[in-house]
């Protein structure tokens, strides 16, 4: 008899688990993810006149502030849900993180660079925040009926705070063939 009743008890637990855990993981992520976003526009206007003109800066300009606006509510609606579960906060969370991928992935599509290291660099940070981004919706809880429940076998998982900075890093210092991008690109590196 006792068996059954722990059955419920121990996924209530579970489900606590996984709740303090994407929460956890969003909560280290988001602040690392929004520098760079920053840093893209930082490294684009040091290109401006180069590589870059001043109508794609506009545009990497204005989509950075979207995503960062929207990175901002998404870190603050993370908190808001840590401090009172509600599913609602988890929809809105989930359509605030969809709206960070949308607006990055019509940014590549809207440039018209035509130097390949500048694009190469741009299109590499842009894939590294919008997967990052989509790891954490992946982690978000299943809502349904109302009620908020932790998914099974969630996808790729976050890289971690160091392993994120680490690989963005990475991107930024690959050196190309052009000295202007390689130039304005490390200026960006996070520490």
């Amino acid at each position: 008899m006792k068996k059954f009743l722990l059955v419920p008890v121990l996924a209530a637990a579970l489900a606590a688990c996984d709740t303090a855990q994407w929460i956890k993981t969003a909560q280290e992520i988001l602040p690392v993810v929004l520098p760079m976003v920053t840093n893209l526009v930082t490294a684009a206007g040091l290109l401006q006149g180069k590589t870059v003109s001043a109508t794609d800066l506009d545009t990497i300009t204005r989509t950075a502030n979207e995503v960062s606006n929207d990175l901002n509510l998404a870190g603050q609606l993370v908190s808001q849900y840590q401090s009172s579960p509600n599913p609602t906060t988890i929809g809105k969370i989930n359509v605030v993180l969809g709206e960070v991928q949308s607006n990055l992935s019509g940014l590549l599509p809207a440039l018209r660079i035509s130097d390949s290291a500048t694009t190469q660099k741009i299109s590499a940070v842009v894939m590294l925040i919008n997967s990052e981004v989509s790891s954490i919706q992946q982690l978000l809880p299943i809502v349904s009926g109302g009620k908020a429940t932790a998914r099974p076998g969630a996808g790729a998982v976050p890289l971690s705070a160091d392993k994120l900075k680490e690989k963005f890093n990475a991107i930024v210092n690959q050196p190309t063939n052009n000295p202007a991008v390689n130039q304005a690109f490390a200026v960006v590196s996070l520490r």
